[in-house]
């Protein structure tokens, strides 16, 4: 059951992209997660990330955006936890350098990036607030790759120690308390004139449309194979946010069964 456009928090995905569409907002996150000074940032693809269309091909809720060093930041809520959210976040990395080289980069001076999920979950349990990740030398540790590219894991739940008094609030209003920070209050306030947004509010129906519009699709399709397990795995995908592969299976009946053998639901 989707939730009503006004009882959307700033853990849902087309709020919180809403939200960081704000710069004023969304730099001194960045700045508060990464622990760094940006003076500018700037969006990329701002109308293909967020603005939700009846009869999109695909939908989107990243935010994906260029600080003033030219460094790119792509930065997701994430809600539900999946075993394939490390690929989700090599799959970003990916989308990344492709926009680059289709602009004519030459590979060496791709841009530093940084993959960031806020998740409202622990999914290394290993109870830390922050997992980042870069390519390393797996005999020696010490020595790094340096080709650029961090992921980042944000954990709501993990052990505050040896993080900053801002983020530790900032990552507490993302679990669920009441806002205590300025920049924690700052996105509050934002969340309350969004509800009261019209124009978010009409995107946000087509979204759920379309929603609606890609599952019955996949049902329909699927039903010569087996309504009850093509179902499970709908469920499964949107659940996941992978709007992509809901499309894909409509229309390939071979990648539909491989997804069912992946998911286990058929043998």
């Amino acid at each position: 059951m989707s939730k009503k456009y006004e009882e959307l928090g700033i853990t849902d995905a087309f709020m919180f992209a809403k939200v960081m569409s704000n710069k004023e907002i969304c730099k001194p996150v960045l700045e508060q997660i990464l622990n760094i000074k940006i003076r500018d940032i700037e969006y990329v693809d701002y109308e293909e990330t967020i603005q939700i269309a009846p009869g999109s091909k695909s939908i989107r809720l990243d935010i994906y955006v260029e600080d003033d060093n030219n460094t790119v930041f792509n930065l997701e809520m994430q809600t539900t936890n999946y075993e394939e959210l490390p690929k989700r976040s090599r799959y970003y990395q990916d989308i990344i350098d492709l926009k680059l080289i289709e602009k004519g980069q030459a590979y060496d001076i791709l841009k530093t990036s940084y993959v960031i999920f806020i998740c409202t979950f622990d999914f290394f349990e290993k109870n830390r607030s922050i997992y980042e990740f870069e390519n390393i030398c797996v005999d020696d540790s010490d020595i790094k790759l340096n080709d650029g590219t961090h992921k980042i894991f944000l954990n709501t739940k993990g052990n505050r120690d040896g993080i900053s008094e801002e983020l530790q609030m900032l990552l507490d209003y993302f679990d669920g308390r009441e806002p205590e920070s300025q920049l924690a209050k700052d996105i509050d306030r934002k969340v309350f004139e969004a509800r009261n947004n019209k124009q978010w509010r009409r995107e946000y129906m087509s979204y759920q449309m379309e929603l609606d519009k890609q599952f019955r699709n996949g049902r329909e399709k699927g039903r010569e194979e087996g309504m009850d397990n093509i179902s499970k795995l709908l469920k499964l995908l949107v659940s996941e946010k992978k709007y992509d592969e809901i499309e894909k299976i409509s229309e390939d009946k071979e990648y539909q069964k491989e997804l069912l053998k992946k998911y286990k639901i058929i043998e």
